[in-house]
């Protein structure tokens, strides 16, 4: 795979020189980051359920009410990184239970940044999906396993012969735009890698925040014969998939 982050790139991350040299030292087998479906995975992850902090703290969280889930993220970040965090509860979630898993590791963090994963609230700014993932099948088609996995939903109504497959990306009023460029570009290489037909929609619904920000789904359907095609060429990379393969066979 492509060489997507150099280490001397990754030190313009860092203002003083000689304290991200010796700070760093411990890191540097890492470099170069190379691009793989194992890491566009994580990258799928951490857009949609999970949060980076940039600076001060640099640091990153993969939330989930799955603990297989958290233990596969914590394999795939130990495997690449030799990350090994440990999960608890998810005490901000007063909805349902759900648990965590922190990553305090400021290069890492930095790294994650550097190739795609944005910092900060996501919705409440614009992002893309990153060029690496985007010029390579395979490197697509696991971020999309993972974000459909954490996003995805499946719906099975009655007046359909069919199950669809439903994804929502939430953007707040002044990013809704860049929002739905984002999605329109993974539905984009949906079909152009493997011929699974979209649509997206704009739901008459809205969230308010604590903060009186205004937020807006942007909902994207599959439908139709294209559901066999995601269930067979690209699918959900958790539990979600044999769910659906359950649905599609009583549809028969």
């Amino acid at each position: 795979m492509g060489v997507i982050l150099r280490y001397n790139e990754f030190l313009k991350t860092y203002k003083t020189r000689g304290y991200r040299l010796r700070h760093l030292e411990n890191y540097r087998h890492l470099f170069p980051i190379r691009s793989s479906p194992m890491l566009a995975g994580l990258v799928g992850d951490l857009i949609s359920d999970g949060h980076l902090q940039g600076d001060p703290l640099w640091r990153m969280d993969f939330t989930s009410k799955d603990l297989k889930e958290l233990a596969s993220f914590n394999k795939r970040m130990k495997n690449l990184f030799g990350i090994d965090s440990k999960v608890r509860n998810c005490t901000s979630n007063k909805y349902s239970k759900s648990f965590n898993l922190g990553i305090n590791c400021a290069p890492i963090a930095r790294i994650f940044l550097k190739i795609g994963v944005p910092s900060g609230q996501k919705v409440l700014k614009n992002y893309n999906l990153p060029e690496w993932i985007k010029k390579d099948k395979e490197c697509f088609r696991e971020f999309c396993r993972h974000l459909f996995a954490c996003e995805g939903t499946i719906m099975h109504e009655k007046n359909r012969k069919t199950p669809q497959v439903r994804f929502e990306h939430w953007k707040s009023e002044k990013y809704f735009e860049g929002g739905r460029e984002f999605v329109k570009e993974i539905c984009v290489h949906m079909e152009k890698y493997f011929q699974i037909k979209t649509t997206i929609g704009f739901p008459n619904q809205r969230g308010n925040r604590k903060d009186g920000i205004i937020t807006r789904p942007i909902r994207v359907y599959i439908l139709g014969d294209s559901v066999k095609k995601f269930f067979s060429l690209v699918g959900f990379s958790n539990h979600k998939q044999k769910s659906l393969k359950g649905k599609l066979l009583s549809s028969l």
